[in-house]
Parts: C-alpha cells; structure tokens; sequence
C-alpha cells in the first residue's frame, strides 16, 4: 500500500492499533519528552497530540511515526512483518537497474490551499510549533519537512530536510549543512544580489518526505525520484507567494525569502547525533509571506533523537543505495548495513563474499567514496558471507575473532563532514574545516589463507531449518 498523503497512513496505522492519542500536552518540551520516551520502548506506538495547550482544536502534532521497524516497512509500502535486512534488499532491487523516475504533475484543487493566510495575516504562533529539547533555542516547526528552492541557472527543483526555527510571526530561519543542495542554490541568489525563493512543506506523505532526507544524487528532483518509487507522479500546485511546485497534499506549507544581510540568532538544536554541537550562530531570515494549510492541519514532528526512528528508513536506504554502488563494480557483495544504533551514518557494514586478494579492501573503498555514504562515516567493518550485517551480535563476534588490530585496521583521512560533528576540534571548527577520519577495520578471515582459517561451531541453515520444522510446533505460541 502507498500512502497518498500523512493523514492516510496515520490512518492505516490507526486500523492496526498502533496509535495512542494525547490529550492536553503542552507545546513547550512536554510534547518532545513523551516523544523520547515513547521512542525508547520497544514496540512503541505513533503518538498524535490533540488539544494542545494553549492552541485550538483543530491542531494537532504527529511525532514517532516510524518508530519501529513494522511502520518503517509499512510506510514503504511492504509487509510490516519483513525482517530488516530484508527491506534493504527490497530497497535496493527498487533503486538498481531499471529505475525510473517519474515527473510531478501539477494540479489545481490541492488540499494544502484550502486555508491561505498571506501579509499581515500571516502569523506562525497561531500553529502549534513545539519546543523540542529543554536546551533547545527555540520552537521549531520545521523537523519533518521539506524545503523547496530552485536552481536560478537551470530551473531545478530540490527538496531537503532542513530545520526551520520560529523567531516571530513571520520571521524564521532555515538551517543547511555545508555541502547540500538547498544551500547550494540559496548561495547561486545570494552571489547574484537576490533573496532566494523558498517554500517549507510540513507534514507530507511518508515516501516523499524520505525523499526529502534522502542523498538523491545532483540533476535529480526529488519529486520525480519519489515518483518513481511510488510508480506515480507526486501531485504539486503552484505556490502562492512563489511560482514554486508545493505538494498539493501537504498539511501546511510556508512561503517566502531567505535574505542574505538579515540574521538572527539560530540554534541550539538537539541534532541527530545526539548532541549540541553546532551551538548557535547567526542564521539569514527566512521572511515568511503565506501560510497555506489544510483543514485541521497535522504538523507532522521528527525531532533528532538517538534513535534512527525519527527519520524515514534512513539507514535502510541509504544501506540499499550503497549496495546499488558497490554491485555496479564489486561482484560478491551480500549486505550492507548502516547501524541503526549509531547515529545512522557513522558505521557501515559490509558482507563481502571473497573472490581474490584486496576483494574486501575493495568494498571498503566503495562504501568510503559512494555518494549515500560518505557523509559522516566514522567506521566501516568488513565481515565475511556467513555473517548478517544488521545482526550485531554476529558483527561484533567477527570483530573479536577475525579483525587482528596490528594489521587489519587502516585509517582514512580528510573525510567529508559538518558543522554538526560533536568530535570536530575547536580550531578545526573555527576555520570552517568539518573534515574527519575514517577507519576501515577488516573482520574478514584473511583472504590468503581463509579456507585455513578455523570452521566456525554455528549449524548450517539447513540443519536448522530442518529442526524447526520437526519441533517448531512444540515453541509456538500458546502451546
């Protein structure tokens, strides 16, 4: 099942009674505290907030949306019962060869326009923006968005997912790490003496919105990559403050300018590596000129925490992206896995299935250099065939008994990173150098002599699966 809009997948998961209401919360941390709470539990449900203090009726707050791995699947369209590794597999079959992207398609009755407020009419209190963290510098609406620009020398568009922080009625500021293409496109107006067109859209369908925060490569839009994975173009209408594509199906979207010369201060924010490090700086306005929404608008919250949750099956495609990469060159790949645990992006594994000598070391460059994970990735860990990447029992298992530190550990240097990395050195941040290191560390058997190498004591799938079916009967719930 794809979803055409939020509101129909909090439905679906509403019909599988894995949806709890809160009545009453208050905006201010209260709303992000029962979210960090509820996303610690194992078998945690999506949490709609209604009611919320200070605010009318009809408002609400979506947060923990793909808290577990079966809403991850379900919001990708596939059975929440799959296993994990099992998604990125699915994933990567849907980006590999033949993958076609598929162009919006513009439309005159969009939901989103249903209430416009623009001018003096416009004022961002009257939606209910949360403060998230109590060491947070401010209330941000923008957490599960998108946010539109457009290239000024060939038309593209782009969609990120940028934090957007509320400073006054029509004031607010848009966050973007070094290197993205939403800044990129901002700095193209700003080297031309122009403020940049924007539009942030909140709270839309989950494929579009994993779009969004997806590292879709330069020259594709995301509208259309989420076209082609959906197998149907993405309804857009034109803006009203801009001649931007917005999605039509959007619960609220704003529009303005982000304005060089005019700043404010920005941050800090609770980011997804778990920590404040970006601190506050001063942040160009975004001068907010309409607020269009729907009836009853969902302000649909992803707020960073720990947990990978937050975002949309980041990690899982990111892990398939990788493996679309490395299939392209290196033969023998057998999984690969961003782990979840760890900030998502830092620590990549790969199975590798050894055809000759530098094979593994091989993968590793791959994974170092491909365009999904690059970013921020601290650690790569080879293991070989029999090992499950997103089981990090048997991972770190091949680490302790395969990886002799003396000879199996290298180092990368100058590696691309951000603002946002908590181990970034004063001096290095002060310069505006982001860079890291990155260390790859082989938990395969040597290559050399792997078929020397001691036999493991674990059963053959086989003998296994033949035990199971004997005596799974007898384990089977309620027996």
């Amino acid at each position: 099942m794809i979803f055409n809009d939020l509101r129909e997948f909090i439905a679906e998961v509403d019909k599988r009674k894995d949806l709890k209401v809160i009545e009453g919360a208050d905006w201010n941390v209260e709303i992000g505290l029962i979210t960090e709470w509820q996303m610690s539990e194992p078998n945690n449900p999506l949490l709609l907030f209604r009611n919320i203090k200070g605010y009318s009726a009809d408002y609400s707050i979506a947060t923990n949306l793909f808290g577990t791995p079966a809403r991850t699947a379900l919001a990708l369209g596939m059975d929440p019962a799959i296993k994990r590794l099992d998604i990125v597999r699915n994933l990567r079959d849907i980006f590999g060869q033949g993958f076609a992207t598929i162009a919006p398609v513009e439309v005159e009755h969009a939901p989103v326009k249903e209430n416009i407020q623009t001018g003096d009419e416009v004022d961002l209190y009257k939606l209910p923006v949360p403060k998230w963290h109590a060491k947070d510098g401010g209330r941000y609406i923008g957490t599960g968005c998108a946010v539109i620009t457009r290239d000024p020398d060939d038309g593209s568009i782009n969609l990120g997912t940028y934090r957007v922080q509320v400073h006054d009625k029509s004031i607010a500021t848009i966050y973007m790490s070094p290197g993205r293409h939403g800044k990129n496109m901002r700095n193209k107006y700003w080297e031309r003496g122009q403020n940049c067109p924007a539009a942030v859209a909140i709270g839309m369908d989950p494929i579009l919105y994993m779009g969004s925060h997806s590292d879709v490569p330069k020259g594709i839009c995301e509208y259309d990559y989420t076209g082609g994975f959906r197998k149907k173009p993405v309804e857009v209408t034109r803006g009203v403050a801009t001649d931007l594509p917005i999605p039509a199906m959007a619960e609220i979207v704003l529009e303005g300018e982000i304005i060089e010369k005019q700043t404010v201060p920005e941050g800090p924010f609770g980011e997804w590596t778990g920590y404040y490090a970006s601190g506050e700086r001063g942040e160009a306005v975004f001068k907010v000129k309409s607020i269009c929404h729907r009836h009853q608008p969902i302000l649909q919250g992803n707020p960073p925490l720990r947990s990978p949750y937050f975002a949309l099956a980041h990690n899982l495609r990111r892990s398939a992206s990788a493996w679309v990469d490395l299939d392209k060159t290196i033969p023998g790949v057998k999984g690969v896995w961003l782990l979840d645990d760890a900030a998502f992006n830092m620590i990549v594994v790969v199975s590798v299935e050894q055809r000759y000598p530098g094979h593994a070391m091989q993968a590793a460059m791959g994974i170092a250099f491909s365009h999904a994970t690059s970013y921020m990735n601290r650690f790569i860990i080879l293991v070989d065939e029999d090992i499950d990447p997103s089981n990090m029992q048997d991972v770190l298992w091949a680490v302790a008994t395969r990886c002799e530190p003396e000879t199996d550990i290298d180092i990368l240097r100058g590696m691309r990173g951000t603002p946002l990395d908590p181990a970034l050195p004063p001096h290095k941040r002060n310069i505006g150098d982001y860079t890291h290191s990155t260390a790859i560390l082989n938990a395969c058997r040597p290559y050399a002599w792997k078929d020397q190498f001691p036999v493991t004591i674990m059963s053959t799938l086989e003998e296994l699966e033949a035990v199971k079916k004997k005596w799974g009967k007898l384990f089977a719930t309620g027996n």
